[in-house]
């Protein structure tokens, strides 16, 4: 085979040495940005001693967004060349195209052979690659008095290309199960898709009433995080308050103080900031706090950390968190991380496994001590991975823990990608002496072949592998072919288990007759299914018949559901609406029982522009989980609820905010839950506001002998934004706008500065004060051509090219430029009524030194020029109409030019000849 592959490129070369006709395009590559329209020339040369005849040029595919392509034939004599244009425009479908190379082919003939020739460029997509997590609802409610509830997750694609990503999710502080607490999803360019994730309070924390969930998405092409978001869970109980401390400190370069009240009575002060500033030219500095102060006399210190940055080195202490060590990582303590070259990275931490920096609000407990190393290298391009290793001692459980994992990533030729991973652990007990090893495995592939899709995503670990997947086993297989554009089919098949192993609590003794101080849960889902989706117009449908069977078990108790399913979906984006309707049938049956039973589930969600509602009904259990908790023996049960939000710019965008208000009803868990929030913040100047929040919820149990509860929350405070900070390795450039009168480059008493005017350094785009004043952050070293106001005419005093190796603060003039105006006036013969249109016809300004200035005449036969002083010829080389004078000259002076410059004309080959009787 390598002999062949070897032979065949020598083949290639020859007959590339040997071409006589060559057909390329202009272009390799082009970069694209959505709605903006490109063109490339495809360059035909004849380099034989024969004419060819070009017949056809046509797509490979129907791309969308093709505007024009040549489709007439021609010939091309000898010597001779050609270019013809291609124009697209990059509109969404041709951003979600999921190949970047463009095909055409093109066939031609010469008297003695007929040939046809594929040729392509690639496009590079502007794009945003971030995964967005989020629910549909700012704070998830959690009833303890059942054994377990349910959050949907979101999970949205905000890129245009397929992307698999892998979701974690992570418990802060530690106490929920969460299943599954680790999956893999494939999604389309701008895909949404929705997750389900079953909650189960493992004891009831009074200390932390509220919990958070920290959600991370790795990109497996190249192992990169790529979105990652905190989700809130509120666990009900009859006293507590709503939403203390459920926001970690969000935003850069503020600082907020606020009162916050709440109806179970403990009201605080609130303190939340984030600034970064530079301590020396060669050293940054980051700083990030959150503080509250009880009236009581009790504080708090949650979410504050330090980070020191210089060259390629990063150093953070106070509250940290990591990834990528397969091990939940979080607490109090110092991270270090430095670059080793382009493609390296090294990270060490050490902390204590506590949310809280410091306080008397919380008791404050001794947490797991952690210490851990990452090793990160590679490019995305083509191989990258990473090596980690996490040491954990817990003094609670009295348990030592060491994990090591590595993954590495392949990219072959752009269509296949394969991703590996390893990993081993050991665990002991302190006390007991009993003591677990584990590893685990995973093998990934994804790529594509002509119009297949093919995903294999394969994970295992044993039972006693302390890391993230302990005990878990996950095999995703889909194929997929796209049938045309607006058709494709798949076929997956997905088998999942949980059932890990964990060693004995310490504080107990290890008896043979009793499971009080062992764990043990069992959760699988096995599926096959199909799936045929097309689209017609703006729609998009979906149908998908699968077959699914779930188990669970612990110690007490264990279901299995085994069900038919039928989902189908329909979408559509009209303009600044948007509609998606989902829908799923099963006929199901429970612990292999005789009866069957139905059961539907639907959601749909609305948007038009920032106002969106989602609804979700279900009827009778859809999962394993819901088997547990039937109350009545028929077992039929309904479960709703409706969320409704709107976000809002108002005042020239002074005001912004959100409301959102949602219902959720169970029967199956006799319970009925109320919220209605918002958010607001006013700017009263352009670095300070005022904000508010508000937040009433109820919860009502219908249950017998139950009870019920009303919440309320209320926020005010003020914000001070500062100015961001320049990075290391960047530089800040300021400048102040004056216009120079007297031309002396100096601005001087009498000068009036240039406010609100539009400046731009390249691709630096920024607006000056009042004061004349614009700053641009973060400018990397370079040269850069600095422009202003470019459409009044205006013109530097300075040297528009600048180079930016340090911090530059400088004082540029401006000269009003000269207006000059012009009009075309039409000489018209006796009883010549035709009229005559000009708009469009370019005029011409030439100064003594060469350069030529340009302007086009208006609906009202009128143009204008900005000039400055000197002599000009202005001439017209449109040959559409005879000119009296097609070229003149004018003087300009710094007094202006207070003249209008006149071109006659009349119309060509017309003569009106007059007969009188």
């Amino acid at each position: 085979m390598l002999l062949a592959f070897v032979l065949l490129n020598f083949s290639f070369a020859f007959a590339q040495e040997k071409k006589d006709i060559e057909i390329h395009f202009e272009k390799d590559s082009l970069a694209v940005e959505k709605g903006a329209t490109f063109t490339n020339f495809i360059v035909i040369e004849n380099k034989s001693s024969e004419e060819i005849t070009i017949k056809t040029i046509t797509p490979q595919e129907n791309y969308p967004g093709l505007l024009f392509y040549p489709k007439n034939e021609f010939t091309l004599g000898v010597g001779q060349s050609k270019n013809l244009p291609l124009k697209f425009i990059a509109n969404v479908d041709f951003m979600k195209l999921r190949s970047n190379e463009i095909t055409f082919n093109v066939s031609y003939s010469t008297p003695t052979i007929a040939k046809t020739e594929n040729i392509a460029f690639f496009v590079k997509k502007e794009e945003n690659n971030n995964i967005a997590i989020y629910t549909a609802t700012y704070e998830n409610f959690i009833n303890p008095a059942v054994p377990q509830s349910s959050i949907l997750l979101i999970v949205e694609n905000q890129g245009y290309s397929k992307r698999t990503v892998k979701i974690d999710l992570q418990s802060i502080p530690d106490g929920l199960e969460m299943m599954p607490i680790q999956q893999t999803l494939s999604l389309e360019g701008l895909e949404k898709q929705t997750v389900e994730i079953i909650i189960r309070v493992r004891k009831q924390n009074m200390l932390y009433p509220e919990f958070n969930i920290n959600a991370t998405a790795t990109d497996l092409l190249d192992n990169k995080i790529v979105g990652s978001n905190t989700l809130y869970v509120v666990i009900l109980s009859h006293d507590r308050q709503i939403a203390r401390g459920n926001e970690s400190v969000s935003g850069s370069n503020f600082a907020e103080m606020s009162y916050n009240e709440n109806s179970s009575g403990f009201n605080f002060l609130q303190l939340r900031g984030n600034a970064a500033f530079q301590v020396t030219e060669n050293l940054n500095s980051r700083f990030n706090m959150g503080a509250d102060y009880y009236l009581d006399g009790r504080y708090n210190l949650y979410d504050t950390w330090l980070e020191l940055e210089r060259k390629n080195t990063v150093l953070r202490v106070g509250n940290i968190n990591s990834n990528d060590y397969d091990y939940p990582v979080f607490g109090r303590g110092g991270k270090v991380s430095t670059k080793l070259g382009e493609n390296k990275q090294v990270e060490v931490l050490a902390l204590e496994n506590n949310y809280n920096l410091y306080g008397t609000y919380i008791n404050q407990t001794k947490g797991s001590s952690m210490v851990g190393s990452k090793y990160s290298f590679g490019n995305a391009k083509s191989f990258n991975g990473k090596v980690s290793y996490l040491f954990a001692h817990d003094p609670r459980f009295s348990i030592d823990t060491h994990v090591a994992n590595a993954v590495t990533s392949f990219v072959i030729n752009n269509k296949h990608i394969i991703r590996t991973e390893g990993g081993i652990s050991h665990e002991k007990g302190l006390v007991n002496n009993d003591e677990k090893a584990g590893a685990s495995v995973a093998a990934n592939y994804e790529g594509k072949i002509g119009l297949w899709d093919i995903q294999s995503v394969n994970s295992l670990a044993t039972k006693g592998y302390a890391g993230i997947k302990r005990g878990s086993f996950f095999s995703n297989q889909r194929i997929g072919r796209q049938i045309s554009a607006s058709q494709r089919v798949f076929i997956q098949y997905q088998n999942s288990q949980v059932q890990p192993e964990f060693i004995s609590f310490q504080n107990a003794s290890i008896l043979p007759e009793t499971t009080g101080n062992l764990r043990y849960y069992f959760n699988s889902t096995e599926s096959l299914g199909t799936g045929y989706q097309f689209s017609e117009n703006k729609w998009i449908f979906l149908l998908s018949p699968k077959i699914e069977n779930q188990k669970t078990a612990n110690f007490y108790s264990a279901q299995e559901l085994f069900s038919y399913r039928l989902e189908a979906n329909i979408s559509t984006t009209l303009g600044a609406h948007g509609l998606n309707l989902m829908g799923e049938y099963s006929y199901s049956k429970e612990n292999s029982k005789a009866d069957w039973f139905n059961s539907f589930r639907t959601t749909l969600s609305y948007r038009y522009k920032s106002f969106s509602i989602n609804g979700t009904a279900q009827w009778n259990a859809n999962n394993v989980f819901d088997l547990n908790s039937y109350y009545n023996t028929d077992r039929n049960f309904a479960n709703y609820n409706v969320y409704a939000s709107y976000n809002f710019q108002m005042l020239n965008h002074n005001l912004i905010g959100s409301f959102s208000a949602g219902t959720s009803y169970s029967e199956l868990y006799k319970n009925l839950n109320s919220n209605l929030s918002g958010n607001l913040e006013y700017k009263v100047s352009p670095s300070w506001s005022t904000t508010g929040y508000f937040n009433l919820s109820s919860y009502k149990s219908t249950a017998e002998y139950a009870g019920s509860g009303s919440y309320y929350q209320f926020r005010v405070g003020i914000k001070k934004n500062f100015t961001s900070a320049t990075a290391l390795g960047n530089h800040k450039v300021a400048f102040q706008l004056f216009e120079d009168k007297n031309f002396n480059g100096l601005l001087d008493a009498g000068e009036p500065v240039l406010g609100n005017e539009i400046v731009k350094l390249d691709n630096f785009v920024a607006m000056t004060d009042k004061n004349g004043k614009v700053v641009f952050q973060n400018v990397p070293d370079g040269i850069y051509t600095m422009k202003v106001n470019e459409s009044a005419g205006a013109r530097l005093m300075t040297d528009p090219v600048i180079m930016v190796y340090k911090n530059i603060n400088r004082k540029v003039g401006l000269v009003k430029n000269i207006k000059v105006s012009g009009k075309l006036k039409e000489i018209k013969q006796a009883y010549d009524v035709l009229e005559t249109e000009v708009t469009g016809i370019v005029v011409y300004a030439k100064s003594e030194d060469g350069t030529v200035y340009t302007a086009v005449v208006n609906q009202n036969n009128e143009f204008e020029f900005f000039l400055k002083d000197g002599t000009y010829t202005l001439y017209i080389e449109n040959d559409k109409y005879s000119y009296a004078q097609p070229n003149q000259t004018i003087q300009v002076t710094k007094e202006g030019y207070p003249d209008t410059v006149v071109f006659e004309y009349k119309k060509k080959d017309t003569t009106i000849k007059v007969k009188k009787f």
